[in-house]
């Protein structure tokens, strides 16, 4: 599914972002049971980040976003618990957070599949509020709409904009569990 980098030369706001992702969102749902997995294009996303670089911006967030969907598939992830992911300002930072994220969304996927496989009650899912790519960039754009110009609600929250690689990962996380 290659996307155009057309695409991102009209991402240079965050209601531009909000667009893209409900464009992304479309196609993945378009896509059906063939769409990758959140972890496989989580673990896509930390093999494209660079090493180093300045903060993103819109732009660069969304060129990150169609190069990990651009790039070949990583397969599912080892599930793994998320931890105490250390704060981030760096690419590097980011890689490590992704990494986490999808070995989180590969535990709770496994935690899902097998609750009823045992007869048991799975309730409204694990710790993940999507269980597909299609509904976790529904997620993220719900949550940049009601969180894009408003003052951050914790202070130890960066604010949005400027994108920078905290906000990213705020944003990501946030994506995780919006409903």
């Amino acid at each position: 599914m290659p996307y155009s980098r057309a695409v991102t030369n009209i991402v240079e706001t965050g209601e531009d972002f909000r667009a893209l992702l409900r464009h992304l969102s479309r196609r993945f749902e378009d896509l059906g049971a063939g769409a990758p997995e959140i972890d496989d294009i989580l673990l896509r996303w930390a093999g494209a980040l660079p090493d180093e670089g300045p903060d993103p911006g819109w732009q660069g967030l969304a060129d990150q976003l169609l190069d990990a969907l651009d790039a070949p598939s990583a397969g599912p992830a080892q599930p793994a618990p998320l931890g105490d992911e250390p704060p981030v300002s760096s690419p590097e930072e980011l890689r490590v957070l992704l990494l986490a994220l999808a070995a989180d969304f590969a535990r709770d996927r496994a935690w899902t599949q097998d609750r009823p496989a045992q007869g048991l009650w799975a309730g409204d899912g694990g710790g993940w509020a999507s269980g597909s790519m299609a509904q976790f960039l529904e997620s993220w754009e719900a949550w940049l709409d009601g969180s894009l110009g408003r003052p951050p609600a914790f202070p130890d929250v960066p604010p949005i904009e400027p994108v920078t690689w905290a906000s990213v990962a705020w944003q990501l996380g946030a994506a995780r569990v919006y409903e």
